[in-house]
């Protein structure tokens, strides 16, 4: 695929994705705005509105350059990750308005559905800069790693030694080393590009491995309001779970509804009395995703509410000017 893209305002969350969250949904898109807030204090969950008339969502929620590993000299060129991410964000809004006319039928098949908002989400994880330390930390492995191909060799190259003019402000702005920086734009590289010839990509890889791992319990509840909204993360994500336990993850759907994806370690799950052969015989049995939808549950909501902002950079995003919970 070829690198080079023209975008300098690159989003760290997509535009579709804040577009379903947007105050003023059926307008023109270059219209559309999200209310903003800013972290006063973590663990009194204190926020305040940062302006009554909302933000652009074109210009929220990304940062000048932030995925360009080379910037000609021209300064109207470059080599970045956009149409890396686009193959990911053109089926995020038929995907979730699926899923949601979907929910209300009892047996409706929902797994592609399921399957690509984790997998779009997932990628948000690994592309926000708020969490380069964290990502870094999570795929260590494949800091020592490089494609085979030569073209894919040559696009690596422009990632560990091209032209990035914006890298110290970024590494200031984003209290990280240069040589983390670099680090984590690889890490993108080598997730999204295959490393070889008609093989799905290292992400896809992942998230087919965690789908089909015997020692996990997959569960998704997916949260759905009338009336209340759901808030955004500025990194995208919250924990709702100890992490060492079990593997959990929220997501904002949209305005109106949460996703939340857990992968239980079935060796804890499991009461300690239970015959070995018995869970021997559960873990081979073909993989189950239990989905299940919960409508108006308000204290759920506002504990959804509470980690979104305990747990993110120093935004979070909303709909209504009423973050409820807070």
């Amino acid at each position: 695929m070829d690198l080079q893209n023209a975008t300098i305002n690159q989003h760290f969350v997509p535009q579709i994705e804040q577009r379903l969250n947007a105050i003023n949904p059926l307008a023109k898109k270059d219209n559309q705005k999200i209310y903003s807030f800013s972290l006063n204090d973590r663990e009194s969950h204190s926020i305040s509105l940062n302006s009554d008339k909302g933000f652009k969502i074109s210009n929220t929620l990304s940062l000048n350059d932030i995925f360009s590993f080379e910037v000609l000299k021209n300064e109207t060129a470059r080599y970045n990750f956009e149409n890396l991410f686009s193959q990911y964000e053109a089926n995020i809004k038929s995907n979730t308005e699926s899923l949601i006319s979907k929910l209300p039928n009892a047996g409706a098949n929902i797994k592609s559905e399921i399957l690509n908002i984790f997998l779009s989400k997932f990628l948000n994880f690994v592309r926000n800069p708020y969490s380069i330390k964290k990502i870094l930390n999570t795929f260590p492995l494949l800091k020592n790693l490089c494609p085979t191909d030569p073209v894919q060799y040559k696009n690596f190259e422009r990632v560990l030694n091209g032209r990035k003019p914006q890298q110290s402000h970024l590494c200031n702005q984003l209290d990280v080393s240069e040589a983390e920086y670099t680090d984590w734009l690889s890490i993108i590289f080598l997730l999204l590009n295959p490393l070889e010839k008609g093989q799905p990509n290292f992400l896809e890889q992942l998230v087919k491995g965690l789908y089909e791992d015997p020692e996990l319990f997959i569960m998704v509840l997916i949260y759905t309001y009338d009336d209340k909204t759901c808030l955004l993360s500025d990194r995208g994500y919250s924990i709702p779970l100890p992490e060492d336990d079990h593997l959990a993850w929220d997501f904002n759907l949209y305005s109106h509804g949460f996703i939340r994806y857990i992968f239980g370690n079935i060796n804890l799950l499991t009461p300690t009395n239970d015959p070995k052969e018995l869970v021997g015989k559960f873990k081979a049995m073909p993989k189950s995703i239990y989905v299940h939808n919960i409508t108006n549950d308000l204290d759920t909501l506002a504990q959804y509410n509470k980690h979104v902002v305990y747990q993110c950079h120093k935004n979070v995003f909303n709909s209504s000017l009423e973050c409820y919970g807070l």
